[in-house]
């Protein structure tokens, strides 16, 4: 399977892939970043795999996501600029997360999963630009290693 190409941020928190999507201006990027930094002061290993863009391979069974050469290290800030972050190249994706509307959101969604790349993987909906919420779900998901939760299991 060629590489696909999606629009999307994707960070590694406590080496769980996680791949944040939604509509552009929805909060992707600030998301990204205030986990990053939550994760370092708790002493998670925290690292920018891809922000805006990503390439999704299927490799050894799983679904990874590769980081585009030219953005690789960046991370787009509006009303900031262009930053350099901390990267990896690459991460096996466990969990998706997707960005809504906070008045669409479900209370008690249940189990949610989702296909990429032809793979089922876990998924969770999150408010948009609501980056410091949902940074501390994500931090508090990677430091129980996500398996704890039940979120990662079939």
């Amino acid at each position: 399977m060629s590489p696909v190409n999606l629009h999307g941020t994707v960070i590694a928190l406590g080496g769980i892939g996680i791949l944040i999507r939604g509509p552009s201006r929805s909060g992707k990027s600030a998301l990204a970043l205030s986990a990053l930094r939550r994760a370092e002061m708790l002493g998670l290993s925290a690292a920018l795999v891809a922000d805006d863009q990503v390439f999704i391979e299927i490799r050894e069974g799983q679904v990874e996501a590769v980081a585009p050469a030219p953005i690789r290290g960046l991370i787009e800030i509006s009303g900031v600029g262009i930053l350099h972050e901390a990267s990896i190249d690459r991460i096996a994706l466990q969990l998706v997360v997707d960005l809504c509307e906070p008045e669409t959101l479900h209370r008690l969604p249940g189990v949610l999963r989702t296909a990429i790349a032809g793979t089922d993987l876990r998924l969770i909906v999150l408010p948009a630009r609501q980056a410091a919420f949902s940074a501390d779900v994500l931090v508090s998901l990677a430091r129980g290693g996500a398996a704890d939760f039940g979120l990662l299991e079939a």
